[in-house]
């Protein structure tokens, strides 16, 4: 009689403890639904009010117009921001010049690129930048190739031939970085990846140079620009704050 009590007893104390062991499973599927993400902030629409135009030009191109003999090159260009996005275009003048055994070449023009970059610096009211794009480039021109050359019966001579209003275009993707080293004054490099070059209106020999572009024999190149611009501000930039 003592066992079967003492075995009853001990059933009881072990049912009870038993009860209070808690679930582990609902437990952590309860602290689940307690943890919410905060909502990321949304960009008020303000942000997207341009605050200011960056206006420079290239010290690349002023390089080679000081110590190089053969190319005069000028280069102005420009951005806006909205937000996070820059409305950015460019405008060039180009001359260039060569000479080798028996030909000499010569070109005129001009050229423009315009298209978006996407800033990936977050939360900074100096507009400091660090952008990718895509930018539609065009080149308006002309060249003159004159050639010695000797003919059999007359003797030596020179013919001259003309490709007049020649255009060409391409696409480029871009890199680029802008720091501000003074008040408003920024400097900066972009890396271009040419592609698609095509070229128009060349009928009296195969265009040899392009004006924003470069040696004309390439489809698609790369090239390096190295910036200094100054930003005209009407608004100040506000700062978005993190999500905690």
């Amino acid at each position: 009689m003592r066992l079967i009590l003492s075995c009853l007893f001990f059933s009881l104390i072990s049912f009870s403890l038993l009860g209070q062991v808690p679930n582990s499973s609902a437990d952590i599927d309860s602290t689940e639904q307690r943890v919410v993400e905060p909502e990321r902030p949304k960009v008020p629409k303000s942000f997207f009010i341009p605050t200011g135009i960056r206006i420079g030009t290239d010290l690349v191109a002023l390089g080679v117009n000081a110590f190089g003999d053969n190319r005069q090159r000028y280069e102005v260009q420009a951005d806006i921001d909205f937000h996070r996005i820059y409305l950015i275009g460019s405008y060039g003048i180009n001359k260039y010049q060569t000479k080798g055994e028996g030909f000499e070449y010569s070109n005129d023009g001009n050229y423009y690129r315009v298209g978006i970059e996407a800033d990936f610096l977050k939360f900074d009211p100096d507009h400091n930048t660090l952008t990718f794009g895509l930018r539609y480039a065009r080149a308006n021109y002309s060249e003159l190739l004159t050639t010695n050359l000797v003919s059999p019966i007359y003797g030596p001579y020179q013919e001259s031939l003309t490709n007049e209003a020649v255009s060409a275009r391409w696409f480029e993707m871009t890199a680029g970085l802008r720091v501000m080293i003074l008040k408003n004054l920024y400097m900066g490099y972009s890396f271009r990846i040419q592609l698609n070059r095509r070229i128009f209106n060349a009928n009296e020999f195969r265009s040899y140079d392009i004006p924003g572009f470069g040696r004309a024999e390439f489809d698609n190149r790369w090239t390096f620009n190295y910036y200094l611009t100054y930003r005209l501000a009407w608004k100040e930039k506000k700062v978005m704050e993190r999500s905690r």
